[in-house]
């Protein structure tokens, strides 16, 4: 098929369509063959920096070339294509895209999506891949998480979004844009929508709760239900000591899936309650249920954030009024930016209250874009204990058993910023400029919205 007929992907049919060649072809034509010489480049023959030139450059014209084929599809879109399929072999966008294209269903209805929201909704996303700034996936990414924000979200709020979701492809890629969106959502939902404030809701998600036992055909039992925050909490605290991985190389014949070992922590544990009515240490503390709340959520203030469990589910008011019935309370004060207590130098092992001062301070695993949850993270001292560092706030920080590894071999480095939070700087692999960096996963929707969780080198360039 040349650059003057058409095919009819429904039916076989070559349709033509005889017209000048408009020149845009002719110059594309040119581009496609002067990229086609460059497969058969020598590039043995660069050098190591310009060879990761050449692959810097590749990725803009990729980017160049993605924006050049979202702007065909918004352009075949809009236009009559009667006139060259005729109306019994009309396709749709989608189907024209999964035959000329090879997609996948799924990958042609994102594209012609991604297409509409990069024109009409969200143009300055299509302006930044129009200018290599970012790339498809980024692109899809971000388009993803702005569209999955609740209906009612505030015009301001979006466009912050929208805003910092760009600012954060500098250094973020389509995965961790993806995950770092559903966290925004999140937060975005939890203060329009926080439990119990729909006037027919009191709160009380107990009684949602519900278990299901389902006997299969090979002997195995299924096991599904829904539960509220507290109880999803409660139950995690019971697990986590028994279902945490492994670090590598301790039981090389394990090879249980996270799903797997909390199957088999729900056993054990059941079993260890029925047998003794114990159970392990976690971190140095007894599992219990951990709430985070403010003043204002204590004392039932309005405007105040909502209470969340220590996974960062939300809770009622009703449910957090219940459980402060009998509930031991640490008293925390925090910053603006989130800053707890400080302790000294008095043990080599991180108490139980200095741990939860690092889970107010970090929330999880601090290393940049890291989601484990502080349950599943070692506290780990920036200052050696053997070099003199101290068991403080200022010395410790949580990280993921991966993470904590990583720090561990020395390439990247962690510091504490002028606002007493930790600050991760990357190699030069990573980051040439070396720009420090930190975890905006953990953090709350006005910590995000201001800034405040930056890196102060960060917010004073």
């Amino acid at each position: 098929m040349d650059g003057c007929s058409a095919l009819c992907f429904r039916c076989g049919m070559s349709i033509g369509v005889r017209s000048p060649r408009h020149h845009t072809l002719a110059e594309l034509d040119d581009l496609v063959v002067a990229l086609e010489k460059l497969t058969g480049a020598n590039l043995w023959a660069l050098t190591d920096i310009e060879t990761l030139e050449f692959l810097d450059r590749a990725e803009r014209a990729s980017r160049v070339l993605s924006a050049l084929k979202l702007a065909a599809v918004r352009e075949i879109q809009g236009r009559d294509q009667h006139p060259v399929y005729g109306d019994e072999c009309l396709p749709s966008v989608e189907d024209l895209l999964r035959q000329q294209l090879k997609l996948r269903a799924v990958d042609a209805r994102r594209t012609v999506g991604l297409a509409r929201d990069l024109d009409t909704t969200y143009p300055r996303v299509g302006a930044a891949l129009t200018g290599a700034a970012i790339s498809h996936g980024q692109a899809d990414a971000i388009v993803a998480a702005l569209n999955s924000l609740p209906a009612d979200t505030p015009t301001e709020q979006r466009d912050w979004v929208e805003t910092f979701l760009l600012a954060q492809a500098e250094t973020l890629d389509a995965g961790q844009l993806a995950i770092l969106g559903k966290t925004i959502r999140a937060r975005i939902r939890d203060e329009l929508h926080p439990p119990g404030s729909d006037p027919g809701d009191d709160g009380d998600q107990a009684r949602r709760r519900e278990l299901h036992l389902t006997d299969q055909p090979d002997g195995t039992t299924r096991v599904t239900g829904t539960l509220d925050a507290e109880a999803a909490a409660a139950i995690r605290a019971a697990l986590e000591p028994l279902a945490r991985p492994r670090p590598l190389g301790e039981s090389p014949e394990d090879r249980r899936t996270v799903p797997q070992l909390r199957a088999d922590a729900l056993v054990e544990l059941i079993e260890r309650v029925l047998a003794a009515g114990t159970l392990p240490l976690s971190r140095g503390t007894r599992p219990h249920l951990t709430v985070l709340t403010t003043v204002d959520g204590l004392l039932g203030r309005s405007g105040g954030a909502p209470a969340t469990t220590g996974y960062g589910l939300p809770l009622s008011r009703a449910a957090l009024e219940r459980l402060g019935c009998d509930a031991d309370l640490t008293h925390i004060l925090l910053s603006k930016e989130g800053m707890p207590l400080e302790l000294g130098r008095t043990r080599r092992i991180v108490p139980p209250w200095l741990r939860r001062a690092l889970v107010a301070r970090d929330g999880g695993c601090a290393f940049p874009q890291c989601p484990k949850p502080a349950p599943w993270a070692d506290a780990h001292h920036i200052v050696p204990w053997s070099a003199r560092g101290d068991t403080s706030l200022g010395n410790t920080v949580l990280l993921c058993p991966f993470h904590h590894r990583v720090l561990h071999r020395g390439e990247w480095a962690v510091v504490m910023g002028s606002d007493s939070h930790p600050s991760f700087v990357p190699p030069y692999s990573v980051d040439p400029a070396r720009q420090p960096r930190r975890n905006p996963l953990h953090r709350d929707l006005d910590q995000l919205y201001t800034g405040t969780w930056e890196a102060p080198e960060v917010v004073a360039a």
